[in-house]
Order: C-alpha cells, then structure tokens, then sequence
C-alpha cells in the first residue's frame, strides 16, 4: 500500500513542486503557497526546516493555515500538514515519523475530490480498520 496514493503519479512524472520554508526567510509561507499556486504543477511539498515544531498541534495548524490561503484569494487550494511529531498511523504504519521536518503537501481542492473518487474504486481501503476511516475523515460506508 503506497503511504499517499494522491501524489505517487505526480512523483513519477514530475508533476511537483518542491520548496523549503523557514521562518527566518524573507517571504512567507503563504507567499510560498502563492507561488506554488501560480506554477503549472499539479501539486506542491514544502519542507518546513529548521523551526522547533515538535509542540506545534498538527490539525488546528492546518486549519489556520488553510483559513489564511482562503483570505488570501485561493479558496481553491488546500494545504495538508504532515508533521513527524505526531502518532499517525494507516493499515498499521506509521506515516509520518520517517519525514525529515514537517511537511506542507499543497493541492487544489477538485484535484483532492477527483483522486478520492478514483481511489476509492481501488482496493486502496480494503484493509483499513474503522478507526483508520475516522482518522482520515472518510465515510466508510460510501467505498
């Protein structure tokens, strides 16, 4: 089971962006994500180096972030906050703790729905337990 089967094509072909973001750099992380936005690829990865982010809650983190990319014009984009300090397991793996830094996956809203439609017409679920289906925040009643 591939850990993030949203951006395994993306990987193969090219399709992303990669950053780094730093709280001492001059621009901002949703300059970042701007600039992301205003590329042509499909999907962004900001490497967040360097910033003690180990006390950092990973979920309501991302929604400041993701109300802060909104009130700046991209209501289309979502970003996804994946943070090694955080106990987050999938079918039994751990799919955080082997990232280097917390990490910004950057994607547009339609893009994510798509991929989650196709995905679910896969065996990606199958052996996934209910409280993996919570984790994720998917019905499981709808694969």
């Amino acid at each position: 089971m591939p850990i993030c089967p949203f951006i395994q094509g993306d990987l193969h072909t090219g399709n992303i962006k990669f950053m780094v973001y730093n709280s001492s750099m001059d621009t901002t992380l949703i300059d970042m994500v701007k600039e992301w936005d205003e590329s042509n690829f499909k999907t962004g990865l900001i490497l967040h180096v360097g910033d003690d982010m180990k006390t950092i809650k990973r979920k309501p983190y991302q929604k400041f972030l993701n109300e802060q990319i909104r009130e700046s014009g991209m209501g289309d984009v979502k970003i996804l906050c994946f943070s090694p300090f955080e106990d987050f397991k999938i079918g039994g793996v751990d799919t955080r703790k082997m990232a280097p830094c917390m990490l910004y996956n950057l994607a547009k809203r339609e893009d994510l729905s798509k991929a989650g439609k196709k995905l679910q017409k896969t065996k990606w679920y199958d052996n996934l337990l209910t409280e993996d289906f919570k984790r994720l925040n998917i019905k499981k009643k709808i694969l």
